[in-house]
């Protein structure tokens, strides 16, 4: 018969508890379809991050053009809106745009492809 011995009791208490925090780990987060998941969502955020850039900068171009129409033939009022929707859009995050800033740069850039029909017609 065997002797008892503490030390083999406190190594068994010790791996109950070992187990018992190992049980403990959500495993849904440790496998490896978990890390695939988490790579297409930055994907995917990385392109509509490229794609609100890439918006920016069209919008941006724009304003630059209309911005030397003005400066050549247009009024100071034209100019300081022109400059001031060219500060909205530079300071717009398009990734995450906000519905009442969105409506005011919707009609801002209506406005500019108006003035841009407007000075394009009169350069002619």
């Amino acid at each position: 018969m065997t002797q008892y011995n503490p030390k083999n009791i406190e190594e068994t208490l010790k791996r109950m508890e070992k187990a018992d925090e190992l049980k403990s780990i959500h495993r849904s987060g440790t496998n490896i379809m978990s890390f695939f998941d988490d790579n297409d969502q930055e994907h995917e955020l990385q392109k509509q991050q490229s794609a609100a850039e890439v918006k920016k900068d069209e919008y941006l171009k724009s304003v630059e053009l209309l911005k030397k129409l003005i400066q050549e033939g247009g009024t100071k009022s034209d100019l300081t809106r022109i400059l001031a929707v060219g500060l909205i859009i530079e300071t717009t995050d398009f990734l995450n745009i906000p519905p009442d800033v969105k409506k005011t740069l919707k009609e801002n850039m209506i406005w500019c492809n108006k003035q841009y029909e407007k000075y394009v017609d009169t350069t002619k």
